[in-house]
């Protein structure tokens, strides 16, 4: 299948977009009683039928390779602590804290991918701290650090192991692997409620509950994380990680006219400054051998 070769970009552009938005659904389930890890776990439990049934609609012969699960499982991780992170901090700090994602990926990439680092990648993340620390407005002290912000860091290195395990590892399809990432953070999730000993949550109206869990997952989930690993596959981690940034972009904007966390010059300035982060290296991604 023939493609343009600019499609990966903006489809791993347009997929970040979407899951700025993604605290909206959490913080839905949240209001009616699925707090904490519960939010998450169940959108994944919501999206895993779909995926099941496109797993199977896929022509592609059904695959077990580990580094395929171990990729899923990173990724899945990475989408869990994050949707943990956005009910126990606020929208904008673990956006920014996730996307500390780049520099991991660079680094893995500099160490396992043999990749070379250059002026372009020193730039990129020189523009990137910059960002965060504009957005922190200089405050990048521990003093209001919180399991939030810790989760969303956590969920940043995850992802950055996860993309490069999709991007050098065998092409099984985007179906596939979201499917065993969605199970991945399911299972993560899982955990996360059995060690805290969180009890089992009861909502007013089930059926709406129900509802939502299959809507968000179905429709929001499934597609969204196809699109983004679909491109994982294309480009390289340190690509995928920069244009996803794009997620500051619907994220901040949206928490500040929702939620009315602050936003002010800093958080203006900062966020266009990591897009230009991002903008810096994509202007010629190059895919590793």
């Amino acid at each position: 299948m023939t493609y343009s070769k600019n499609l990966p970009l903006w489809l791993a552009f347009g997929s970040a977009l979407f899951w700025g938005l993604w605290w909206m659904p959490v913080r839905a389930l949240e209001a009616v009683g699925l707090t904490g890890a519960w939010a998450g776990t169940a959108m994944f439990a919501g999206a895993i039928p779909a995926l099941i049934l496109l797993f199977l609609w896929s022509k592609r012969p059904i695959t077990f390779d580990l580094r395929v699960i171990l990729s899923g499982a990173m990724v899945g991780s990475a989408m869990m602590l994050y949707s943990y992170a956005v009910t126990e901090t606020t929208v904008v700090r673990a956006i920014l804290l996730f996307y500390l994602a780049p520099a991991w990926a660079l680094a893995i990439e500099c160490v396992f991918l043999g990749r070379k680092f250059n002026g372009t990648n020193a730039l990129a993340l020189v523009l990137a701290a910059c960002g965060i620390l504009l957005i922190f407005r200089g405050d990048v002290s521990l003093a209001n650090w919180t399991i939030g912000d810790g989760m969303a860091l956590l969920s940043g290195v995850c992802w950055a192991v996860g993309s490069t395990l999709v991007f050098s590892g065998k092409d099984v399809g985007a179906r596939t692997i979201a499917l065993f990432g969605c199970s991945g953070a399911l299972i993560v999730g899982l955990l996360m409620l059995l060690l805290s000993g969180a009890a089992l949550p009861i909502t007013e109206n089930g059926v709406e509950t129900a509802g939502l869990l299959t809507l968000s997952g179905t429709f929001y989930i499934a597609p969204v994380l196809i699109a983004t690993l679909w491109s994982a596959r294309r480009l390289n981690p340190t690509t995928i990680s920069f244009l996803l940034t794009g997620e500051i972009i619907s994220g901040v904007a949206s928490s500040a006219v929702f939620l009315n966390e602050p936003f002010g010059w800093p958080e203006a300035i900062g966020s266009c400054v990591i897009i230009g982060a991002a903008l810096v290296e994509v202007i010629s991604p190059k895919k590793t051998s």
